[in-house]
């Protein structure tokens, strides 16, 4: 059987008139900048439906809301009424892990949706890179929502008072407070969202997997408290949450009486815990990233 005579014809390149692109190429560290730019954003919301802003905003308003109603109870007290970190920061952990556990699928289980990996990936970069990255602006954007609050907290107390000078020197040591339990609560946080989102590429099921970590986290912990044998210190330390909670207390010099008859264990002893925690999470999420990522 002979092919027909056009199906033999030659085959021609037609110019569409697309333009090519001559301007600079950056390589890998300005696709490194690019895609750790556009994930900063994403997270945020900005330059999406409105859909997608309805955490982000719903988060910072929640947390930025209550600060200033501490500020205001302050003011009208004239400092009688004191501003406690612990307890604000106390209240918020909940919404901090809320927008790492809603946003980071918005990136990772995302790129896997809609295919995206194999493009990026044909560009100046490698998985460690995109791993690395993508992680980076997560722990990014927890950081600014968990310091947000604590910095109108910080500069505000200071706006209010009487003497505002004196008082900005009597509290320059707190903002090393500020500045350490923001960024050790976005490392533990981020660490545990990231391992989440790489383990399904539904972006519910990873939410869902991340609260249900904390949730089983929290309640090893309050189970252990019954046994004997066990020391004190480890549901203290097992329950991210609750490690940041009393971090918080230690750190802002403000005890609690459960604290008071029951001590806990040293600030170093919190922080690395949680740095050991956080660093275990992003392993297990760079080990697994490192299977989905072709």
């Amino acid at each position: 059987m002979t092919m027909p005579t056009e199906a033999l014809a030659p085959a021609a390149i037609h110019d569409l008139g697309y333009r090519r692109y001559e301007g600079p190429r950056g390589g890998a560290r300005m696709a490194r900048r690019a895609l750790f730019a556009q994930g900063l954003r994403a997270l945020f919301g900005i330059g999406r439906p409105a859909r997608a802003k309805a955490i982000p905003v719903l988060v910072l308003a929640v947390t930025l809301l209550p600060a200033l109603g501490m500020l205001a109870a302050g003011s009208a007290s004239r400092g009688q009424i004191p501003i406690r970190y612990a307890d604000f920061i106390s209240g918020q952990l909940i919404l901090f892990a809320l927008f790492g556990a809603a946003q980071a699928p918005e990136l990772l289980c995302g790129d896997r949706q809609h295919r995206l990996l194999p493009l990026l990936l044909t560009r100046a970069m490698s998985q460690a890179d995109y791993a690395l990255v993508r992680w980076l602006a997560i722990w990014t954007a927890l950081v600014l929502v968990a310091l947000a609050p604590l910095l109108l907290l910080y500069v505000g107390e200071i706006g209010i008072a009487r003497d505002p000078a004196a008082t900005f020197r009597s509290m320059g040591t707190r903002i090393g407070p500020v500045l350490a339990h923001a960024t050790l609560a976005a490392w533990v946080l981020a660490g545990l969202a990231t391992l989440a989102a790489t383990l399904t590429a539904r972006r519910a099921y990873a939410t869902a997997l991340t609260i249900g970590t904390l949730l089983v986290l929290a309640a090893v912990a309050a189970g252990l408290e019954d046994l004997s044998g066990i020391p004190a210190a480890l549901p203290e330390l097992l329950d991210p949450i609750r490690a940041l909670r009393t971090l918080a207390a230690l750190l802002f010099d403000e005890p609690t009486r459960g604290m008071e008859v029951a001590p806990p264990p040293p600030i170093p002893v919190f922080v690395a815990s949680l740095v050991a925690g956080g660093a275990a999470a992003l392993g297990l999420a760079w080990t697994q990233l490192r299977r989905v990522v072709p």
